[in-house]
């Protein structure tokens, strides 16, 4: 009833919002009480806002166009405002969208773009943007005041403060920047703009343009864990080496002291950007920071401004400095995580980090993972019934002794209730991995959490995982807006469909299950590769025939590499399959290198030229009576014209 009501009060409001909408900002100038008068000179620190005066980074001519702190804009109007990606600036004024990028000289209001002389820029920490553009799409004037010699902006406040806040300037006001976290501190690098931060903030780097070609100034600073042992000034050196580029070339290293602090000092040289690099590096109990400041220039004298700004560099952070700005992501130990693109918000303790390879959001430490994932549910789908498919699959994937501890559980998410399926797989060597997998249902989707660990790491794992999963918040709304049907999760899917593969080249047929993945599935080439859960399917020419691959094959397990791997022949004999002769030999691999224990088994068909090799790999813990069915399958629908 209460729903009811307010949907009629909203019917009964909306005609008249519009109207108000409609309204040309001039009717809101009669109220005096949102007049604005801002009154400003280029070159002077004062800035006159409704008769009260305030002390800004003086506004200055560049190219014609007058530049001013943003912070006069937002403050003055009460325009909402927005940076993302760290270089983008949206303002928001009534109906009015302004968008502006560091670097860039178009500026978009309500998405019309218009060029500007000038792009914004950062002076001494404050924010400078073009004035004209932005105060005119406010439906301000500008006149000047011949008197005072002031540029004069006349308009009205904002009706309400938009989205975001009214300044991006937090570093207003701020002469040094630092992480109070990773404990470092520098002099604000003025005139640049901060491009780049890494996940977790060990790394950060500002330069003169977010366009990475067109970079002629920059400031980086890395910190890394290096141990609590004292490092050799060569070992600290070559630190600083492995952030060379691969044209760099050194061109002074020594020890210098600034102010009793005793740093490594490398200046080197990019022959392809021509850029000179200073290097300073200074260890701090178990952390080695690294600044770097970079320059275009005829040689290194070009660094020498920089000198005062490398001096500055401290390993501490003094959080009682009223003029340091912190840029830490760290609070309370943890970073938030928002994937945008995929409607999610998570919170992971600083040493981990995420994968921007993966396909779907990943994250990882030294030990322990983290991934999210969603698909389309199907409808009435429960997530008991989730649940009870999972382990049916789990169990039809594992050999049962590298198999224990399946248990399901309620578990509360944030976004509402949930079921986790937990279980340990053995991958050798009596070394267990736990995984808990977490399933929650909301409208059309069914959304995933699968957390990793070694299950020696139980306790501390444990803890962690629940830390994490209180954390997530899924934005339901967002992905039932942007996205349609996402098929089931490929470890769900039906493993009894197939579809039949043929080479017009090589004369040959064969049946693959779909749920295969392939890597290169041309078969009219050379090499065909498919992979499945169980291992991989590799279909090759070779230029000998069957009985002299069968002899090579054999004397694998007396070879070096088969002696270090423990390569065993289990057998070797003549089969025929579907009226074509071939060789079947079977060869398993106890110790593989950076791999788990697998059985090769090969099907050697001769031809006119040589043969073609039919290899299957099965990994011994994935080796079940389903797995082996479906691999013989395929390997017994094989066919030649």
């Amino acid at each position: 009833m209460k729903m009811n009501v307010y949907k009629r009060m909203l019917a009964m409001l909306l005609p008249a919002l519009l109207i108000l909408a409609m309204l040309p900002i001039a009717v809101f100038a009669a109220d005096a009480g949102n007049k604005v008068e801002v009154r400003l000179k280029t070159g002077s620190p004062t800035v006159k806002i409704n008769g009260k005066a305030t002390t800004v980074e003086p506004p200055f001519v560049s190219n014609g166009t007058t530049m001013v702190p943003l912070k006069v804009i937002t403050n003055a109007f009460g325009a909402g405002l927005k940076l993302e990606n760290g270089n983008v600036i949206t303002l928001t004024y009534n109906d009015r969208k302004i968008v502006l990028t560091f670097g860039s000289k178009t500026v978009k209001v309500n998405g019309a773009a218009k060029a500007v002389a000038v792009a914004p820029v950062v002076v001494k920490g404050s924010t400078m943007v073009p004035l004209r553009v932005i105060v005119e799409a406010f439906g301000a004037k500008i006149t000047a005041d011949s008197a005072t010699k002031e540029t004069v902006i006349v308009g009205v406040h904002a009706q309400s403060s938009g989205d975001g806040g009214t300044s991006i300037d937090s570093d207003f006001g701020k002469t040094k920047v630092g992480d109070s976290y990773y404990g470092w501190s520098l002099k604000y690098p003025a005139g640049l703009v901060q491009v780049y931060q890494s996940d977790n903030g060990d790394a950060v780097k500002w330069a003169d343009t977010a366009d990475a070609s067109k970079v002629a100034a920059q400031v980086n600073v890395f910190t890394e864990s290096v141990g609590e042992d004292e490092l050799t000034s060569e070992e600290k050196r070559d630190l600083i080496f492995s952030y060379y580029e691969e044209d760099e070339i050194t061109v002074d290293k020594r020890t210098i002291t600034v102010d009793g602090l005793t740093f490594e000092k490398v200046i080197s040289y990019t022959k392809q950007s021509k850029m000179y690099y200073e290097f300073r590096g200074i260890q701090k109990g178990d952390t080695f920071y690294i600044v770097i400041v970079g320059a275009k220039g005829a040689d290194k004298s070009v660094l020498n401004s920089y000198d005062a700004f490398l001096n500055s560099f401290v390993p501490s952070f003094n959080g009682a400095d009223t003029a340091l700005k912190d840029i830490t992501k760290v609070k309370n130990g943890l970073i938030t995580f928002k994937e945008s693109d995929y409607g999610l918000t998570v919170k992971l303790p600083a040493d981990w980090s995420s994968d921007p390879e993966s396909t779907t959001p990943w994250y990882e430490n030294d030990t322990d993972a983290f991934q999210f994932s969603f698909s389309a549910a199907a409808p009435g789908d429960t997530l008991e019934n989730w649940a009870s498919r999972r382990e049916a699959r789990i169990r039809e994937d594992n050999v049962s002794s590298s198999l224990r501890n399946i248990t399901t559980a309620p578990i509360t998410l944030q976004d509402g209730n949930a079921l986790s399926l937990s279980y340990e797989i053995s991958y050798g060597d009596n070394i267990w991995f736990s995984y808990i997998e977490v399933a929650y249902i909301s409208g059309d989707y069914r959304y995933l959490f699968d957390y990793i660990y070694p299950s020696s790491n139980s306790a501390k794992s444990k803890q962690l995982f629940k830390q994490i999963i209180d954390s997530v918040d899924i934005d339901i709304a967002y992905i039932e807006k942007s996205f349609g049907t996402v098929e089931e999760d490929i470890n769900l899917v039906d493993r009894s469909a197939k579809t039949t593969k043929r080479s017009s080249t090589y004369g040959y047929s064969i049946e693959v299950p779909t749920y295969w993945n392939g890597l290169q599935t041309n078969f009219n080439k050379d090499t065909v590769l498919y992979t499945y859960s169980a291992g991989n399917l590799q279909i090759s020419q070779s230029d000998k025939q069957a009985d002299a691959l069968v002899v090579s094959l054999s004397q694998l397990p007396g070879s070096s590499d088969g002696i270090a791997q423990e390569v065993k022949l289990r057998g070797a004999s003549e089969v025929t399959i579907n009226g074509k002769k071939a060789q079947r030999v079977e060869i398993h691999v106890s110790k593989p290198e950076n791999d788990i224990p697998y059985s090769h088994v090969l099907y050697i068909f001769d031809t006119a030229k040589g043969s073609i090799v039919f290899s299957f790999i099965t990994y011994d813990i994935k080796a079940t009576e389903s797995n082996l069915k479906i691999i013989n399958d395929a390997a017994q629908s094989i066919r030649f014209n």
